[in-house]
């Protein structure tokens, strides 16, 4: 059976190692990721395709890891958001997304 996860992540380069261990120990199929803040260069875990949200912010706040292998397709967002989806075929097909909301569109 294929696994989704979501997971607010805090830091692409602080949860590294737990996320790795996470999708070797449990053969995840997609992770849902929020908070990324990936630097320059950095990658995703082998075996896997990281999208980012086109046009959205270099450091990636939202963003779907998905197992290399795995059927997708990038579902083209218009919107404002810090977001990203996919179609993605599994035992079912599902649809997938993954937001962040953007603190400057916010006002207290």
């Amino acid at each position: 059976m294929d696994t989704v996860v979501q997971w607010n992540i805090c830091g692409f380069r602080n949860n590294f190692e737990e996320l790795k261990l996470l999708l070797n120990q449990w053969k995840l199929a997609v992770v849902a990721l929020q908070e990324c803040r990936l630097g320059e260069g950095q990658m995703p875990p082998w075996g896997n395709t990281l999208l980012l949200p086109q046009g959205g912010s270099p450091g990636g706040e939202a963003a779907l890891l998905i197992r290399n292998g795995t059927r997708f397709s990038e579902i083209d967002l218009k919107t404002g958001l810090h977001a990203v989806a996919a179609t993605i075929s599994l035992e079912k097909t599902i649809t997938v997304c993954s937001q962040f909301p953007s603190f400057e569109t916010f006002s207290g």
